[in-house]
């Protein structure tokens, strides 16, 4: 990689032409580090600066990370009347800026950019998302009427971080993320997901559970991917450890009992266009649950099991007209029996299935195949790959089955 190269995460905005509009409030400090996370997802990336901003971050920063120039003053180029912008994201928006644009002020090259903007937007050419940032004590009627007006014309605002008293810019990637999700043209934009992941314990008493190593990272990986899709997306999650980002809503699932009650609970309750289990379901559970803690040197000489019902059975019988998509974990057998293995498991009702060996499991690589009544339609290799192939083959298929 060269000096001004930067590591791809993704490639939900390659040919995305993204303006980032920078006012002047402390955080435009933070705006390089931006920059460069839009670009990590491929995007184009155009700064604009309003001369306040100038005194926060330079524009030689600013270029070196977006490897195009920075434009501070409006010249006969014009460059406030590019039609080729995608997305407007001012970040910081200062309660001064989003005053301005609220009003129709066109003072600087920054502002006058947003009026044009709004005229495209209007006329469905572009998108504009807004970060605001200032004082918490600045959050008045004025600020609120104002913010209610750009709402009002199509003007997405980013939920900024409200704590200390501040509404803090939130972390770049919570903005890059977002403004994918307002590009998406996702088949999937605005569909209900249910996705599950991690292990569910079976008790053993108040303190002591059976479980497994899995941790629920590749189900988080899928959460977010639907969720950048536009995605409307609920993660049930074992208790292992891992967080999902702030921005999905997330249950945490303690034991296989409230694992159950939850996914019945949010199909029985709730419009669920697909659901994606891939979360490593107790096969054995305890006969009996003890109250309390269970003394140690030697009051617990054997745990009686029993099996647990199969959760994606219950859901295919229930829920006859739901997408499905179940996971299938093996170890100690050939690929071409895994393959036969997942071939079973689709023609069991499963629109398709993920399977997978722990012999193809590194801290790198996540070999997988996903089948359908086809057969093996993707071979992805890692965790991030796997994702983005199951959500393209979700789209395919889903869309196929809908009525």
């Amino acid at each position: 990689m060269k000096d001004r190269d930067v590591q791809l995460l993704g490639n939900h905005l390659e040919g995305k032409d993204i303006a980032l509009l920078v006012s002047g409030g402390i955080a435009a400090y933070k705006s390089p580090s931006l920059v460069r996370h839009f670009r990590q997802y491929g995007a184009n990336v155009h700064v604009y600066l309003t001369p306040e901003a100038r005194e926060y971050v330079t524009e030689r920063s600013l270029e070196w990370a977006s490897t195009n120039p920075v434009i501070s003053n409006l010249s006969s180029d014009a460059e406030h009347l590019r039609d080729s912008i995608d997305a407007y994201v001012i970040a910081p928006a200062t309660y001064n800026t989003i005053g301005k644009f609220a009003q129709g002020i066109a003072d600087n090259a920054l502002t006058t950019t947003l009026t044009s903007a709004l005229g495209r937007l209007e006329k469905c050419e572009t998108s504009i998302l807004l970060a605001p940032a200032m004082h918490g004590s600045m959050v008045n009627s004025v600020y609120r009427e104002n913010i209610e007006k750009l709402v009002s014309k199509g003007i997405k605002v980013i939920q900024a971080d409200d704590k200390w008293g501040k509404l803090n810019l939130p972390k770049s990637h919570y903005i890059v993320v977002q403004t994918i999700r307002e590009l998406s043209d996702s088949k999937l934009k605005g569909k209900n997901i249910l996705i599950t992941a991690g292990p569910t314990p079976g008790r053993i008493d108040n303190v002591r559970l059976i479980t497994n190593r899995f941790r629920g990272r590749l189900g988080i990986n899928i959460a977010d991917e639907a969720y950048m899709r536009g995605a409307d997306v609920k993660l049930l999650l074992g208790a292992a450890g891992m967080q999902a980002p702030n921005y999905i809503d997330t249950t945490i699932i303690r034991d296989y009992h409230m694992y159950l009650s939850n996914v019945m609970e949010e199909l029985e309750q709730k419009h669920v266009d697909i659901g994606i289990f891939s979360a490593a379901v107790a096969d054995y559970i305890p006969t009996e649950v003890r109250e309390g803690k269970i003394p140690s040197q030697g009051a617990l000489k054997s745990i009686p099991l029993k099996d647990t019902i199969k959760v994606i059975k219950e859901v295919r019988n229930k829920f006859p007209e739901l997408f499905m998509v179940t996971f299938k974990y093996e170890e100690g057998i050939l690929k071409e029996r895994l393959e036969e293995i997942a071939m079973q498991r689709v023609n069991q009702g499963y629109e398709l299935v993920v399977a997978n060996r722990g012999e193809d499991m590194t801290a790198d690589e996540h070999h997988s195949i996903i089948v359908d009544k086809s057969g093996v339609i993707a071979r992805p290799s890692s965790k991030i790959d796997l994702a983005g192939s199951l959500m393209d083959t979700i789209e395919d298929k889903y869309n196929q089955n809908e009525p």
